[in-house]
């Protein structure tokens, strides 16, 4: 492809990684034929992935790069999650991705997440499903790990 001007001029590039806003992360995907079954409804283990997208995505927006942890010897892995689906997302839909902070400690953060789908003809969210991730820290030789690098971030501060 040739370098297009006006594509590289405009924001198109931007806000893939979603947006931050207050304590809360939001992050926008599009449902593809490749994430649902024959009826067209999302596989329901599919929502893990799109909770993982939003989490990279606000650690990409917080400029903490998962490939330089990788250098430290720090892998941010799922230690729980807890899912509850109310309804079905289908395909074409638009979904928002919401995480906000449950609780940090030393070497661990634990996310609220939600996914709604959005309707644009009614400009409402349904809520689909929503869970509760906790992410661990660990080393190379699955020794739990602390963060501190991370929780710095003011978004990471638990409320008091």
């Amino acid at each position: 492809m040739e370098n297009n001007f006006e594509l590289t001029k405009s924001n198109i590039f931007e806000n893939l990684d979603g947006l931050i806003i207050g304590r809360k992360h939001f992050y926008v995907l599009k449902i593809f034929y490749e994430d649902t079954d024959a009826g067209n409804i999302v596989y329901h283990s599919n929502y893990l992935k799109y909770f993982e997208r939003a989490r990279s995505s606000l650690l990409k927006l917080m400029k903490i790069n998962q490939l330089d942890l990788k250098e430290k010897d720090t892998f941010l892995v799922v230690r729980r999650a807890e899912i509850d689906w109310y309804k079905p997302a289908k395909l074409n839909d638009t979904l928002l991705i919401e995480s906000c902070l449950k609780y940090a400690k030393n070497s661990s953060i634990t996310f609220n997440q939600i996914a709604y789908r959005y309707c644009v003809y009614k400009n409402s969210y349904e809520l689909l499903v929503s869970g509760v991730i906790k992410i661990a820290a660990i080393n190379s030789d699955f020794k739990v790990k602390r963060i501190k690098l991370i929780l710095n971030n003011s978004f990471f501060k638990n409320e008091k």
